[in-house]
């Protein structure tokens, strides 16, 4: 049970990649979640906060699609680093500008939106090359459990920090660690080698040819709009429910503790034991579970039934993510142009879900302004059930370009 064939074990630069995210991580996990509520215990807004986060997203999706060709020429290092490298800056200027923050929120909602897509650009790309369909999974699963990890001891550490001090002297404490952190990582980030490869062309003008060649392909790039949907209201609406339920930090940062918990040992269960035949029935389970934890918001808004909602999508959102996203991952040897369209699926990806994300948050604005309205618990019941037709789109035959090549592909023979 516990002995590790070859062909999924990590090769060098696979660890270093998953230690230098897992730091990155770490200051993302204990600044994210407090920024939010930092905005919020400053202007107890949810249009600010919905604001903040919808910029940030959709400045995330235009950079990602805007830099694609950059990347692809100049290596994927290069959008890896600038993007931690604007991120340090972002915690840098929020230091500086402290309180006035609220002042000037859409340039810091623009700066984070691209440093988070240089970041992730880079990231998504250079997992794609130090995994194989043979251990992606796995990685992906460990991938989850770093990214989950840090998501859990980050927020517990700033909670007790800013617990110590009074006012939002503990908040710029937070901050200050975390600029620290991705300070840490931008030197770390040396460690990871430049990708060798002969194709620089950027081929996103096949994308129309490779769609038509291959309709399930378009049906995977719309799941990622639909995944994306909740997550840009579950990026900042979690946080500030707890907090008007304990109006302490503390209380939230221990909760998502648990929470996160819940979704490091889902993560290490996908890592040990997913398989590619089984996507379909993960993503059901998944849809399952996630439209579940909704149910339990629609009777009030509590404690109880906020950490059920909580603890039972910590518990399926991994298997979501994870099986899609290793499931988009194995149409790059699929689709025409193979690996040389490596960096443009990823561009796809991040742009495509962050307008989902987007898309959520507006919807949530539209019908939600206050945290005591009583449509928050309908919105969110209602972009869990939109989950159902990710089962759907992942549900498709091999596709032809496995039985013929094109003449996208031949083009570059």
């Amino acid at each position: 049970m516990f002995r590790m064939a070859k062909e999924k074990r990590f090769t060098q630069q696979a660890v270093i990649t998953l230690m230098n995210h897992s730091i990155y991580q770490f200051g993302n996990s204990m600044s994210l979640i407090f920024l939010n509520l930092y905005l919020w215990r400053l202007t107890n807004s949810l249009l600010i906060n919905g604001l903040f986060n919808l910029i940030a997203l959709f400045a995330q999706a235009i950079t990602t699609f805007s830099i694609g060709k950059i990347a692809k020429k100049k290596g994927r290092l290069m959008a890896y680093r600038s993007g931690i490298f604007i991120t340090t800056l972002f915690y840098f200027f929020v230091l500086i500008a402290q309180e006035h923050i609220v002042s000037y929120f859409a340039f810091f909602a623009l700066l984070k939106g691209i440093g988070q897509a240089l970041y992730w650009l880079g990231y998504f790309t250079i997992v794609h090359e130090v995994s194989t369909d043979k251990n992606r999974h796995r990685y992906l699963g460990w991938n989850q459990i770093v990214t989950n990890g840090t998501n859990l001891a980050g927020p517990a550490v700033a909670g007790f920090i800013i617990g110590l001090y009074a006012g939002f002297q503990g908040y710029m404490i937070v901050f200050a660690a975390a600029f620290i952190m991705f300070i840490i990582a931008a030197v770390g980030s040396l460690q990871i080698k430049k990708e060798e490869t002969h194709h620089r062309a950027y081929y996103m003008k096949y994308l129309p040819q490779m769609i038509k060649r291959e309709p399930g392909f378009t049906k995977t790039l719309f799941g990622w709009f639909v995944i994306g949907f909740p997550h840009g209201i579950l990026s900042f609406i979690p946080s500030i429910l707890l907090y008007n339920i304990f109006q302490e930090e503390q209380s939230v940062a221990y909760l998502n503790v648990v929470f996160l918990s819940l979704s490091i040992i889902a993560s290490y269960m996908i890592s040990r034991f997913a398989r590619m035949e089984g996507t379909v029935l993960y993503l059901t389970i998944s849809a399952a579970g996630l439209m579940l934890s909704s149910f339990f918001l629609l009777s009030e808004v509590a404690i109880w039934s906020v950490v059920l909602f909580m603890s039972i999508q910590s518990l399926f959102k991994p298997l979501q993510q994870n099986s899609y996203e290793a499931y988009y991952y194995s149409w790059v040897n699929r689709l025409p142009l193979k690996e040389n369209f490596r960096v443009e699926t990823i561009v796809l990806r991040e742009a495509i879900i962050n307008l989902g994300r987007g898309m959520g948050i507006i919807l949530f604005l539209i019908f939600s302004r206050d945290i005591h309205t009583s449509s928050i618990p309908w919105i969110i019941f209602a972009v869990a059930a939109f989950q159902w037709l990710i089962p759907y789109l992942a549900n498709d035959q091999k596709p032809t370009s496995l039985k013929k090549r094109s003449s996208i592909g031949e083009r570059l023979n």
